[in-house]
């Protein structure tokens, strides 16, 4: 690891280490002569304060994005172009991108609406339904744009109503043909039973759904999406390093179920899977904190006009993009571990995936900065994560190639 004056670069080493200005030197005994020795304790502590003003990281990718189209696609992609490498695209629109050939067409679009000279490459998936073919995982594969499939139980999220409705038995000859070809399966791991109480729809999911399936596909790749429970974090812990990992968003990393209700309904909190207990966030900041390579960022970033939100039946979905990296670094800082932020960000999505890392950098400053109410789209308004907010860490727009 190299540190500079007021700078630390994180990530000299593929796996980072704790760094001594991470933490205060040990008390020492200082003693006085006639020329006093300096007190190292106090030097320690300033250079710590400097040194953890800026930090230098690879640049980060987003494991689990979603764009939409039209002109909420085009106001809201430049917010995660300016500082994420790339992206995984979720596939859920109207109607949901199930070939490789509307895959196509969808990338095109975002491409269009990249800004000017920006190097942000999306990475496509498919969505899984009852009908998809072995056949069409070949022509995905082939593409060499797709790079997973999604499965998403029919009606547990937004847009979500064509998808799977018997895994195990409609599905299993598509999963041998994603093992052959080496394409992960992405898990929105919730069941749809409206017996389930909401609160559980994780757990059982693992339990009745998920466990089954790698036991009976264990050299599957499996990405559980948007964890959210101590739950989770056990089962994934349990499988195979690198052939089970999770992705984790700022929200729940930050917020408990809580927020739903403070100071009233709070629609903009609203997301599924839904915020669980204090207890599974600590759970999961503790898992994502500890430096291992199970987990790996994904914001789960999801767009809707405000009028969506704030009315009747609200939409599920919370916009991060414009500050899911403040978000992060404020949550590795809050628990002591910069040194691990990132093979989070940075390391641990691309070496699940078979993926070359980023080689640009890019710069965290610690520069107070108010996120906007918010964002403006061709028809309406986007309210972000933390609206309003004072966030202490800012990413500079300007790579550190």
């Amino acid at each position: 690891m190299q540190a500079a004056v007021n700078t630390t670069t994180v990530g000299a080493h593929p796996h980072p280490t704790k760094s001594s200005f991470l933490r205060p030197s040990p008390p020492c005994r200082v003693y006085f002569h006639a020329s006093p020795r300096p007190n190292l304790r106090a030097i320690a502590m300033a250079s710590k304060s400097q040194l953890q003003d800026q930090l230098i990281i690879t640049r980060p990718d987003d494991w689990h994005l979603h764009l939409r189209e039209g002109g909420v696609l085009e106001a809201v992609v430049p917010h995660s172009a300016r500082h994420f490498g790339r992206a995984i695209i979720m596939p859920n629109l109207k109607p949901p991108v199930t070939t490789t050939a509307r895959a196509v067409e969808y990338r095109e679009e975002i491409m269009r609406a990249l800004p000017p000279g920006s190097s942000f490459e999306p990475l496509m998936t498919l969505y899984l339904t009852d009908n998809t073919s072995p056949e069409e995982i070949k022509l995905a594969r082939k593409s060499g744009i797709i790079f997973a499939v999604k499965l998403y139980p029919a009606g547990a999220t937004t847009n979500s109503q064509d998808g799977v409705t018997d895994i195990f038995g409609k599905c299993l000859p598509v999963l041998e043909e994603m093992v052959r070809q080496e394409m992960p399966l992405l898990v929105h791991g919730e069941v749809t039973d409206p017996h389930v109480d909401t609160f559980d729809r994780e757990k059982v999911f693992i339990d009745k759904i998920l466990a089954p399936l790698v036991q009976k596909l264990p050299q599957l790749k499996i990405v559980m999406e948007h964890i959210t429970t101590m739950d989770a974090v056990n089962f994934i812990e349990s499988c195979e390093e690198g052939h089970v990992a999770a992705t984790v968003t700022p929200q729940h990393l930050l917020l408990n179920r809580n927020a739903l209700f403070q100071g009233g309904l709070q629609p903009h909190n609203y997301c599924l899977p839904v915020l669980k207990r204090e207890t599974h966030r600590q759970a999961i900041v503790s898992a994502v904190t500890n430096g291992s390579r199970r987990y790996f960022l994904g914001t789960d970033s999801a767009p809707h006009d405000k009028r969506n939100k704030e009315c009747s039946c609200g939409c599920a979905g919370i916009y991060s993009a414009p500050v899911a990296l403040s978000l992060y670094v404020k949550v590795f800082e809050e628990a002591g571990a910069l040194d691990k932020l990132e093979a989070f960000t940075s390391f641990n999505g691309p070496d699940f995936y078979g993926l070359p890392r980023n080689t640009s950098k890019i710069i965290l400053r610690k520069n107070a900065w108010k996120v906007p109410a918010t964002y403006k789209h061709s028809s309406g308004e986007i309210v972000p994560m933390f609206n309003g907010s004072t966030l202490e860490w800012l990413p500079s727009d300007q790579p550190k190639e």
